[in-house]
C-alpha cells in the first residue's frame, strides 16, 4: 500500500532502466526502522536464484542490535512464531504447534550496564523475528516500542540510570537494530559473496554514551 518513499522507488530513482530487461525486484525485506544491507535483483532470473537460496535458508544474516537488561554470554532461541492476537500487527512466540518455524542465534558482544549490544544469526526469516526473540527472552530491543523496548522499561532499572536512559533514546529514535552483513551465492558467477554495511551513526553514539558512563 505504500507508493511512495520505499526502497524499490529509490532504486528505479536512481538507475536507467533501459540497461534492465525487467524492473528491478525486492527479493527481501528489512522492518521500516531496521537499518542495514538489502540485496535487490536486476531482473527476473537474478530474483528467482535469489529467492530460492533464501527460501532453502541457505542465505547466511548477520544483525547487531542493543537491548534492555544483561543478557548471557549466548543462547539459541527457537519456536513458532504466530500472530498476536490482541495486536494483529504485532506477532509472539507460541509454544503451540501453529505458526512457523523460527530460530535465531545470539551472542554477547559487549555488556553495557543496564543494555547489552548483541551480535545475532538467523536462521529463518520470519516477519520481525529477532524483535520477537528478544522480547520473548525478557530482552527487547532499544525503542522499539511494539515489542516492549519503548521508555516504560526505564522503571525496570535502578534509578541511577533513569538520566542515561533517557539520553540513550533519544540518541536512538527508532528500533536499535542493524543488519550488518548478508552472504549469498551470486547468481551471475555462482560464487560466494557477502556485502558488508558499518553500524549507523546512531548505535554507535548510544554505545559510545553507555560506555562513557559506565567508565565514570
Amino acid at each position: 500500500g505504500n507508493y511512495s518513499g520505499t526502497i524499490l522507488n529509490g532504486v528505479i530513482d536512481k538507475i536507467d532502466l533501459t540497461n534492465f530487461s525487467s524492473i528491478p525486484g525486492i527479493v527481501h525485506r528489512l522492518d521500516k526502522e531496521t537499518s542495514g544491507v538489502m540485496i535487490i535483483a536486476k531482473n527476473f532470473k537474478a530474483h528467482a536464484f535469489l529467492s530460492k537460496q533464501f527460501e532453502e535458508r541457505k542465505v547466511k544474516k548477520i544483525y547487531k542490535a542493543l537491548v534492555w537488561g544483561t543478557c548471557k554470554d549466548k543462547g539459541v532461541i527457537e519456536g513458532n512464531i504466530i500472530r498476536n492476537e490482541k495486536n494483529r500487527k504485532s506477532f509472539i512466540l507460541s509454544n503451540s504447534k501453529k505458526g512457523r518455524f523460527s530460530k535465531t542465534e545470539f551472542k554477547l558482544i559487549d555488556s553495557l550496564g543496564p543494555i547489552s549490544y548483541l551480535e545475532l544469526k538467523p536462521h529463518t526469516g520470519r516477519t520481525h523475528q529477532i524483535r520477537v526473540h528478544m522480547k520473548s527472552i525478557g530482552h527487547p530491543i532499544l525503542s522499539d516500542e511494539t515489542y516492549s523496548g519503548g521508555i516504560k522499561m526505564i522503571k525496570s532499572f535502578h534509578v541511577k540510570y533513569i538520566k542515561l536512559l533517557k539520553e540513550v533514546l533519544n540518541t536512538i529514535k527508532r528500533v536499535a537494530l542493524h543488519a550488518e552483513s548478508i552472504e549469498i551465492i551470486h547468481p551471475s558467477t555462482n560464487k560466494k559473496i557477502r556485502f558488508n554495511t558499518k553500524i549507523p551513526t546512531d548505535i554507535e553514539e548510544t554505545i559510545n554514551l553507555t560506555k562513557n558512563h559506565e567508565s565514570l
